[in-house]
């Protein structure tokens, strides 16, 4: 009976030009929209100066409704290698945002997050972190899954909580208009090895 043989083909010089090729062409993609983008800046600013807009623009012009803080929202456990701290306690919060009709939609402000420990009538900080309006835009996640904000900080456990709840505080200030948008959840506590190394995937909860 006759074998099955593998061929195996050794790179070629013209196999990493091609590779050169299809990263400059993304490359020119990525420059050519931040132009686009900067061009539509520049109009708006310049129709703002001498036109006022028809009430069925303003109308049709989408606003953040309502933010909330993803059901996958929780503390990460510290990971070690050879003995060594590779990674500290981390929360990893996510973050949907909503227009009127309940359409996600991008922040465009500031928003800062509190966490604390809620312990026999004891409140113990456990993290605070504040995002500006481009690491916001940094942050944006928008593939196959449900379009959300990504966001991680480091926390300092205290010892002896394992009974605590971990509330998590989320604010959100709209830079054009000023308006204030406030969302809060408990996540899961204590810190679960078992639950941390589940892969996620992110649910978008309206």
């Amino acid at each position: 009976m006759a074998g099955c043989h593998a061929t195996v083909f050794s790179p070629s010089p013209a196999d990493k030009l091609r590779q050169q090729a299809q990263e400059l062409e993304a490359k020119n993609v990525a420059l050519e929209s931040q132009v686009e983008e900067l061009r539509a800046q520049l109009a708006i600013k310049s129709e703002a100066a001498t036109k006022t807009p028809s009430a069925e623009l303003e109308e049709a012009t989408p606003h953040v409704a309502k933010i909330s803080i993803g059901n996958l929202s929780r503390a990460l456990p510290k990971k070690e290698t050879a003995g060594q701290v590779a990674q500290s306690e981390k929360l990893v919060l996510f973050v949907n945002a909503l227009d009127g009709r309940g359409g996600a939609i991008q922040l465009t402000g500031d928003l800062t997050l509190q966490a604390s420990l809620q312990m026999s009538g004891k409140v113990i900080p456990l993290a605070a972190a504040h995002w500006g309006p481009l690491q916001l835009r940094n942050a944006y996640r928008n593939g196959l899954g449900n379009s959300h904000y990504s966001l991680e900080t480091p926390i300092q456990v205290p010892p002896d909580c394992a009974d605590a709840t971990a509330l998590v505080v989320v604010t959100y200030v709209d830079g054009w208009s000023g308006r204030t948008l406030k969302t809060e959840r408990a996540i899961p506590w204590p810190i679960d090895d078992f639950t941390s190394e589940k892969s996620v995937k992110v649910e978008f909860e309206p």
